[in-house]
């Protein structure tokens, strides 16, 4: 770590070239601290993504440590900056004489800002997906800075470490769900420092100051503070999942029955579609450990020959790094070896007016196309299409939410512009969930493979999931205010893309 004393020097900002091993060593060594693996890894993300040049901004007056320094490291006895250096990474080789008027061609890779903190250097930091990863980032936001006057931006998922002393893993965790949704625009912004100062001390079990951590209930009433209140699955009290009569998998799957009774986290597959249901809508996932927490950021589907594919998750661990890979949820053993207990707990920060959980829109989303497609077959034949995959075990649901009006200004994706005519002029809920039915056949493909989709009410009840529209192949129907539906809209029967984030 560089000394304290020389820490706002060069003022304003130094450049480095990054064009050998020996560089890319001598910017890690220049912000070694007692934990260096993030900060290796966003060195190492940025290097995959092609830097050639990082400019050191120097005397970064960041928010989210600036608050930090407030609330903490301004009252300890040994004095420290109060101002964070910004990392910046380019693509393009610049020079010195550029950094107040870069050429267009910059290639802005994004930015990690470093605390003066041997403890916990890596602050808030936004970097592209390296290659390999960017199609499975599903919550990926667009952040913007200011560099010298000129405004740049980069789409990334949010990451920070722990600072090991305000805050610790889940303090961290919290954060990058929280900034995604400030990102997004759905919440105001809140500094780093008060996911520590307003956590409620009633609900915890240690010390507030120097932070032992955050309890689940002291993560969650922060969440709701924040005007993001969380959903919540307890991974030993999952409930059974709401699904089609056409769906192969189990409603609650059983335990293995060859071993001694193991931890849900151990075997449990409704996790998959849990956690996949929220990614699909750009939303991440907090998840808790016996003693770690972490943030799931998107997945991947992964074939398998002669097997059902499989989902590959990718997690934001502060103690690992950014875009990490989970190979096997069941046997979660990290890049460099740490195997994590199994996993506790899910939670889910959403935006206020999504009240109904995926699960029951799923489930009904997956009777409600079945039952239209049956009744409308003998007058639309196109509607077997739908009926044909279902008896061939070749449909399969992909969930997602949306605000109602980016569901709406995004069906350019090979709709039927009558159909696109309808949902545009519909009125829907502000949020909505919608169950696409899903061509597997198409999706191994890699083809447009959305057949179908059923729209609801996310202020709707459990119990009753209130649809707002539905489509199958050839026809559909959308819901109105007052009277009847629009009903028949009769459309073509070709497949289009999904409306989700990532592939379905």
């Amino acid at each position: 770590m560089i000394p304290f004393e020389d820490w706002n020097e060069p003022d304003p900002a130094e450049l480095l070239v990054l064009a050998s091993d020996r560089d890319w060593e001598e910017l890690r060594n220049r912000y070694a601290g007692f934990n260096d693996v993030p900060l290796a890894r966003c060195l190492e993300v940025a290097r995959a993504n092609g830097a050639s040049t990082v400019v050191v901004e120097t005397r970064y007056v960041d928010l989210d440590y600036r608050s930090e320094y407030s609330a903490f490291y301004s009252r300890t006895f040994r004095s420290r900056p109060d101002s964070a250096h910004r990392l910046h990474f380019f693509k393009a080789p610049l020079i010195e004489s550029q950094l107040w008027a870069l050429p267009d061609d910059h290639g802005y890779l994004g930015y990690v800002v470093i605390r003066p903190s041997e403890l916990g250097q890596v602050g808030r930091s936004v970097l592209a997906p390296p290659p390999g990863l960017a199609d499975a980032v599903r919550t990926k936001v667009r952040d913007e800075v200011t560099f010298f006057g000129a405004k740049l931006q980069v789409e990334g998922a949010p990451f920070t470490q722990q600072d090991t002393q305000l805050g610790r893993c889940a303090h961290a965790a919290a954060w990058m769900c929280h900034y995604t949704a400030y990102r997004r625009g759905d919440v105001a912004r809140q500094a780093m420092a008060n996911f520590s100062l307003s956590a409620d001390p009633s609900l915890g079990s240690g010390r507030s100051l120097p932070s032992e951590g955050l309890t689940l209930s002291q993560l969650i009433d922060l969440f709701r503070v924040f005007d993001l209140p969380a959903s919540f699955y307890d991974v030993q009290q999952l409930p059974p999942s709401v699904l089609a009569p056409f769906a192969p998998e189990d409603p609650q799957p059983p335990q293995p029955v060859d071993s001694e009774p193991l931890h849900p986290g151990l075997w449990d597959t409704r996790l998959f579609r849990i956690c996949c249901r929220y990614l699909n809508s750009g939303t991440p996932v907090l998840v808790a450990t016996f003693d770690h927490t972490f943030v799931l950021t998107g997945y991947q589907r992964v074939t398998r020959p002669g097997e059902r594919d499989w989902i590959q998750f990718i997690r934001h661990d502060d103690q690992e790094g950014p875009y990490r890979s989970v190979g096997d949820i069941f046997n979660d053993t990290s890049d460099d070896g740490y195997m994590y207990s199994p996993w506790e707990a899910l939670v889910v920060p959403l935006p206020d007016k999504l009240w109904l959980p995926p699960e029951p829109a799923e489930g009904t989303g997956g009777v409600y196309l079945q039952r239209f497609a049956e009744d409308a077959v003998s007058s639309i034949p196109e509607a077997r299409q739908l009926l044909d995959l279902i008896a061939a075990g070749e449909l399969a649901l992909h969930t997602y939410a949306r605000p109602a009006n980016s569901f709406k200004a995004e069906l350019d994706r090979g709709i039927d512009p009558a159909l696109v005519r309808e949902y545009r002029l519909a009125r829907f809920s502000r949020f909505v969930w919608v169950v696409e039915a899903i061509d597997r056949r198409r999706r191994r493909a890699q083809e447009p493979c959305v057949v179908g989709e059923a729209i609801f009410d996310a202020t709707s009840s459990e119990t009753d999931p209130l649809c707002l529209a539905m489509h199958v192949p050839g026809i559909a129907w959308v819901a109105r205010t007052f009277g009847p539906p629009r009903f028949p809209i009769r459309c073509a029967p070709d497949a289009y893309a999904t409306g989700g984030v990532g592939a379905p």
